[in-house]
């Protein structure tokens, strides 16, 4: 009996161990904008991000889009009954978006994690800079680019349009931005 015991307790550490970098990331900067926060973060050559939002719906981070949705890289994600999903989403026209996968490309996403408490959504994952995915432009760390900022309202379905949407130009090493829409 004290053999189980001592095995559910070290299974339970080393479970907390695995998320604890994931709940405990230090994020270098953070925009916070109507209902909404994204924060990140540049380490070697990754970037680790954070979004919430003010909903029970989707959050989503578009980086770098060109016309609209057009271009950009797109990640979206939801918390249904206490279990998330992330996807990594391509703007292939100007008002909309299909998963990478559906598209020919990959899923990108790393470390992907997703909570709801009190209306609030937040995920988080981790990007390569560059993933080398025809649908996934390289996120230039120094200098700035368009961060383009959205989130859904009560439902869940990456289908549902948006009741807010911004467009910002971020420095992601300084963390310097300015509002473009």
């Amino acid at each position: 009996m004290k053999k189980i015991y001592y095995m559910i307790t070290i299974l339970t550490l080393m479970t907390l161990a695995l998320t604890l970098p994931l709940s405990a990331m230090e994020y270098q900067h953070k925009l916070e904008v109507k209902d909404m926060q994204f924060s990140w973060a540049i380490e070697k050559d990754l970037i680790h991000v954070q979004l919430s939002a003010k909903t029970t719906g989707w959050v989503g981070i578009g980086f770098d889009p060109e016309k609209a949705m057009q271009g950009a890289n797109i990640i979206i994600g939801a918390v249904k009954d206490g279990t998330f999903k992330i996807e990594d989403h391509y703007g292939d026209r100007k008002r909309g978006h299909s998963n990478d996968e559906k598209l020919g490309g990959k899923n990108d996403v790393i470390n992907p994690f997703g909570t709801e408490k009190e209306g609030i959504t937040t995920i988080s994952f981790t990007l390569p800079l560059n993933t080398g995915d025809k649908y996934d432009k390289p996120i230039n760390p120094e200098g700035t680019s368009l961060v383009m900022l959205a989130y859904g309202a009560g439902k869940d379905s990456f289908r549902n349009r948006h009741p807010y949407r911004t467009v910002w130009e971020v420095n992601y090493s300084t963390g310097e931005n300015k509002k473009i829409k």
